[in-house]
């Protein structure tokens, strides 16, 4: 066997293992080579509005199903992400303010139902991506379905695994009863400083809307694959894959400049 060869063959195994490793964490790894171009360096962000060990940022692009910035966005896009914190969290006090107000009243169970697997010990760093797939409108009702794509990196005896997480859709209800949120304008935080929900309310969240028999909303998520997500992943590194800004992100908490 020639040097090139067993270089070769040394490589392949290398990725192979690393792909299990992530691939026991939930994760789906794309193995590419290292450009030092491309190659970053990044070091979790500890936000006080997050739960210990989680530094996630959210980005939502416009579509004809779902405008982030109108007011229908920005309730959809505040109980998304609150729920996304609460379940890491463990703790309906993780979301945003309003949250449990804006939620149905078992709300605790529904956090419970999603296991957290995040730790102060066991980091993870991250963006996930939501697009709107279609939507079902009623008289004061209304159900959107979303595509959940995203990245990110966990923390694993020293080091950190890299890589996809599997898209899912989202399906979300809405009650739009009493007053209509404001519609929350581009900025440069990751949480809102107050109550962006208005008097509307969520009767039913399914965050994994996964079926033994893949649905057509399944397979339209696994087609819709958002323009700003990483072509490709290392399988692992010292430090974790660095986090895209959040779009359209939040405005300042009360009292910031």
């Amino acid at each position: 066997m020639t040097r090139a060869h067993r270089r070769r063959l040394l490589m392949v195994v290398a990725a192979v293992v690393a792909a299990a490793v992530v691939g026991g964490l939930g994760l789906t790894v794309l193995v590419g080579s290292s450009d030092p171009d491309t190659r970053h360096s990044a070091h979790p962000v500890q936000d006080e509005h997050m739960p210990p060990g989680l530094d996630i940022t959210f980005r939502w692009p416009s579509t004809t199903v779902l405008d982030p910035q109108s007011s229908e966005g920005t309730f959809v896009r505040a109980w998304v992400e609150s729920f996304e914190l609460a379940t890491a969290g463990a703790s309906p006090a993780w979301g945003y303010p309003g949250f449990v107000e804006a939620s149905p009243s078992n709300i605790d169970q529904m956090i419970t139902a999603y296991p957290t697997e995040v730790t102060p010990d066991r980091r993870q760093v991250g963006t996930a991506f939501y697009t709107g797939l279609r939507r079902v409108d009623d008289v004061d009702r209304t159900r959107i379905i979303l595509c959940r794509h995203g990245y990110r990196s966990v923390q694993h005896a020293g080091r950190w695994a890299i890589g996809f997480d599997t898209p899912r859709p989202v399906e979300i209800d809405i009650r739009r009863v009493g007053d209509e949120p404001s519609a929350a304008p581009r900025g440069g935080e990751r949480t809102p400083g107050t109550d962006v929900f208005g008097g509307w309310y969520t009767s039913r969240y399914d965050f994994a809307a996964l079926y033994p028999t893949p649905t057509a909303d399944e397979k339209a998520c696994d087609a819709t694959t958002s323009v700003t997500l990483p072509r490709w992943l290392p399988a692992e590194g010292d430090q974790p894959w660095p986090t895209a800004p959040s779009v359209p992100g939040w405005s300042a908490y009360p009292g910031a400049v």
